[in-house]
């Protein structure tokens, strides 16, 4: 007997995916503290020091593919605690960092290699046991990243104060090494007696043969799986606008605190302008999360239009010459990056339909990361080359309006048609499906 969805174990998994979103988006977003503090260690560049926190933040999402094979192979409980300990060891053995390029692999590559296991199993296991509150799951669990993009830039400016950068990134370690206890809550859907008995019964030569079969075409059936998803239009489109947002979605994170020092405001103040970026992005998602989920709400449409109103305020930011002001910056952009993460995995979902879920969020997260590897360094460049960061926030806005309007325009235009040939249309789709089997190929998948 399968468990119960959108129920009692179903919310564990979304406690154990709350603290890994405090974890890993707290500390992705949070890199704009320490940006500060390496500038001065290394004496580099902008543009050089921003790559550690794009490396971070782009393996995150660019190993989505890689993740999703993964997943199949260990199931989310083991990938999540795998995750968590190759994070724990990028983070902790950055105390030892005497070069920016020490911080490239161990900062960046390595933690960011544990965040993408950790990211993914977190995302895939609360779809996975939701479907009518699949919205105010996601949003549930995603609300980690405000919390943590709240609490975590002023401890780490606590802890650098006290110990130094490198005492901070060590201290950090043991806070993401706790990933592990709470990756291991994912209990799978179905137990490996359950998947058992969903397997056609054959005889005993078939399964020998057909085991020899998947070993041999596992990946190639997982490849194809992948491409599979941009047959589908709608999603494709989905892509493209989100991919041209992602390119600008770390900016504001990595570089508002620079601005803010460069217009006289102390640090110790800065740091507050990521962290309400953060309680904003926690009031974003409670206050949309129950909407989105009502039926007559295009939450693909809902998506873009949050990508939109973020790229307007983005635009705003360069002319804002005080504290007050930027913090009503924080409070608006925050409040609608709140939305455009959270309904990420659920757009998915809606366009391309839950079974090819996992396939599809991880081609999602995988194009985001390619272009939030040049998000951050192409605004440092921006301002090695005009002298301050009008340029780089023009440049963020423009691409967040971009990708929203991309996806709206489509979506708009389509759900007008097919509302034209069937008043049932629903943008919205639900279905089930059974992931989380470790190690296993079906044998008519294959």
């Amino acid at each position: 007997m399968t468990r119960q969805k959108d129920a009692g174990w179903a919310w564990v998994c979304v406690v154990g995916s709350f603290y890994i979103h405090f974890i890993v988006f707290g500390l992705m977003q949070s890199f704009g503290v320490i940006y500060v503090e390496l500038l001065g260690q290394f004496e580099s560049s902008r543009g050089e020091t921003a790559w550690i926190g794009s490396l971070l933040s782009g393996l995150v999402l660019l190993l989505g593919p890689l993740d999703v094979i993964v997943l199949g192979l260990l199931g989310t409980r083991v990938t999540a605690i795998l995750g968590a300990v190759l994070a724990c060891v990028g983070c902790s053995v950055s105390f030892l960092a005497d070069s920016i390029i020490f911080l490239y692999f161990s900062y960046g590559v390595l933690q960011g290699l544990g965040f993408s296991l950790l990211f993914v199993s977190a995302t895939v296991i609360v779809n996975q046991y939701f479907v009518k509150r699949r919205s105010l799951a996601n949003a549930l669990g995603s609300l980690g990243g405000g919390v943590g993009t709240l609490a975590l830039p002023p401890l780490l400016q606590v802890m650098m104060s006290v110990y130094t950068w490198r005492g901070a990134l060590l201290i950090t370690g043991g806070l993401v090494l706790n990933c592990a206890v709470f990756g291991a809550l994912f209990r799978p859907f179905y137990t490996k007696q359950e998947l058992g008995d969903l397997k056609t019964e054959s005889t005993t030569s078939d399964k020998e043969e057909t085991s020899k079969a998947c070993s041999a075409a596992v990946f190639c059936f997982k490849v194809k799986s992948v491409l599979s998803t941009f047959t589908n239009v709608r999603y494709t489109v989905f892509v493209v606008g989100s991919v041209v947002g992602a390119l600008a979605y770390l900016i504001p994170f990595n570089h508002l605190p620079d601005l803010a020092n460069g217009i006289d405001i102390p640090e110790k103040k800065s740091t507050w302008l990521i962290s309400t970026i953060g309680i904003s992005s926690m009031g974003g998602r409670l206050l949309f999360a129950r909407i989105s989920d009502l039926p007559c709400v295009n939450r693909v449409a809902f998506l873009a239009s949050a990508s939109i109103l973020c790229g307007v305020a983005t635009m705003m930011c360069p002319t804002l010459l005080s504290f007050p002001t930027l913090m009503a910056y924080s409070v608006f952009f925050g409040t609608f990056l709140g939305v455009w993460l959270y309904l990420q995995a659920v757009a998915v979902a809606d366009t391309i339909g839950v079974t090819k879920l996992s396939e599809g969020f991880g081609c999602l997260i995988c194009f985001q990361g390619i272009v939030v590897f040049l998000g951050s360094p192409m605004a440092g460049w921006l301002y090695d080359l005009t002298g301050n960061y009008a340029m780089s926030f023009y440049a963020a806005g423009g691409l967040f309006i971009l990708g929203g309007a991309i996806i709206l325009l489509y979506d708009v235009i389509l759900t007008c048609c097919r509302s034209k040939h069937s008043q049932a249309y629903s943008p919205n789709t639900v279905e089930e499906q059974v992931y989380d089997t470790p190690a296993a190929v079906s044998d008519e998948g294959v």
